[in-house]
This record gives structure tokens, sequence and C-alpha cells, in this order.
């Protein structure tokens, strides 16, 4: 399920964007989907920002990936982009720390999806001839992305370690809603409530909704009922506008089926040797 940004009920300040340069960053991502088999899926990349203008540019490296499981975890895109590991991808970014460019974006889309194309064509449960029409099938949607989603999708690279939460003050709480997708693939919005509080120099923001849905009976199928619950927890610097750590918990239940999927985020220092040479 795929959760967009919060919309509030009132307006509340943005978050700051001043990241410490020529720095590098180490931006770990874990996700484990139980669905009832566990999966697992990591993605590991070097960030560092510098000074360009009134915003800055930012170099990214992915260093490693790996997935455990029957089938591999992650989007097609996030799949895509281990054809990038090891080469440096340059981003410009504005003041707030919204990406506005990536050099060389037409040739890096590209590659994502060859790779993406390779990958599904070598599935060993499928015939040379289905996987080729899978392929086709999968890559063609990505390779007709306008410029600007193809953008946003590259701009994760750096923009998981920046928070798209509004600073507010430790003890507040505000209602919010959060758009969403039920476990049949229908629309919804999930309700709930997110909390700052103070941890140490840092704000400790949770974010707690759900939503329950009913589809009407179909010929002889009765109706079916599904509920999504989102637990997000995110730990920011809001003299930085970057996260230390993130992590979202999403439960799907249609009927008595359930699956829980659970994304770790962590990003931290990291050493200037560790930079690829």
């Amino acid at each position: 399920m795929l959760i967009a940004a919060v919309l509030l009920q009132a307006a509340v300040a943005a978050p700051a964007f001043a990241p410490p340069l020529d720095t590098p960053l180490r931006i770990v991502a874990e996700r484990i989907e139980t669905s009832p088999v566990e999966r697992r899926y990591r993605l590991e990349r070097l960030v560092r920002f510098h000074r360009e203008g009134e915003g800055y540019r930012a170099e990214a490296v992915l260093l490693a990936n790996a997935t455990s499981g029957p089938e591999a975890l992650g989007n097609l895109v996030e799949r895509g982009l281990t054809a990038l590991a090891g080469r440096t991808i340059v981003l410009h970014l504005d003041s707030r720390g919204q990406v506005i460019e990536v050099d060389d974006m037409a040739a890096l889309w590209e590659r994502v999806c060859a790779h993406i194309a390779e990958a599904v064509s070598s599935r060993r449960s499928l015939s040379p001839d289905e996987s080729s029409m899978l392929a086709t099938r999968l890559v063609a949607p990505l390779r007709a992305l306008p410029p600007d989603r193809r953008r946003a999708l590259l701009a994760t690279l750096v923009t998981a370690a920046i928070t798209a939460d509004p600073v507010e003050a430790p003890g507040a709480t505000a209602a919010v809603e959060l758009p969403g997708t039920s476990p049949f693939g229908t629309p919804l919005t999930l309700a709930g409530t997110r909390r700052t509080e103070a941890a140490g120099s840092l704000l400790r923001i949770t974010t707690t909704a759900t939503a329950t849905v009913t589809l009407p009976p179909e010929g002889p199928a009765p109706a079916r009922t599904g509920s999504v619950s989102l637990k997000r927890i995110r730990t920011v610097d809001p003299r930085t506008g970057l996260l230390a750590t993130a992590t979202d918990t999403v439960r799907n239940l249609a009927g008595t089926r359930e699956t829980r999927l659970v994304t770790h985020t962590r990003v931290e220092i990291a050493s200037p040797s560790a930079w690829p040479r």
C-alpha cells in the first residue's frame, strides 16, 4: 500500500532544510513483509550535500542491496535502481530540499528500465516467451513516464533522508488524513492523529491512522470487509530537516488474511573514507 503525504487539519511550519555539507551520510532502508511468507529487502546508499547557489548539489551512490524470500521484495523501481550501484548520481535541490534536476536523467532511467526487463526475462518460473511478454508489459509504462515522474522516483535516492513532516512544538497533536489503498485495491482515506514529542535535541513524530472498507456482494460472492492500519514513527532533527530514524508499520486485513509490512530507515554520519574512490 502506498501512503501519500499527510493532510493536516491545521497549517504548521515547514521543516528547515540545512543538511551537513561535504559530509557523507549513510542511508539504510530495510523492509520486512509477512503475508504469510516473510520476505526482506535492504538498500544502502551514501549521500553528501554541497552548496550550489541558493540550493544544494547532492551526490548519491548505491552501495548494496539484498533480498530474501521466494520472490524479490520491493517495487519495480527499487529493483531497477540496483542497476545504478557503484556510480555517482548527481541531483540538484532547491533551498527547501526539493529535487529540481537529475543529471543524465534520460540515460539513468533507461538503465533502470533495462535492468527491470532483464530481471523479469530471467525468471525461471516462466517460459522465454512468457517472460519476454511480461517484461515488455511491465517496463513499457515506466519508459512512458513523463520527466517529472522519473525525476521524483530517482529523487528518492536522496529524499529518503529528508523529512516531509511539518515541525510542531513538543506536545502538539493534530488530526490527519492519509490517502491509501485497501487490501482489495480500492482507494480509501485513513484517519488518525499525529503527536510530536521531544527526544533530546530531536523530535519524535508518531502518526497512527486506520480505515475500514466493505465491498458489496458481487453475484453469489458475499460482501468483503477489510481494514488498513498505519503506525509511522519519525525521529527528526529540526535543525537540519533530516531524519535520524523512521519506522512504518502497515497492516492490511482482508477477511482472515493479514499482510504486514514494516519499513525501517536510518540516517547516520559516515566516515569520509566510506565514500567510493
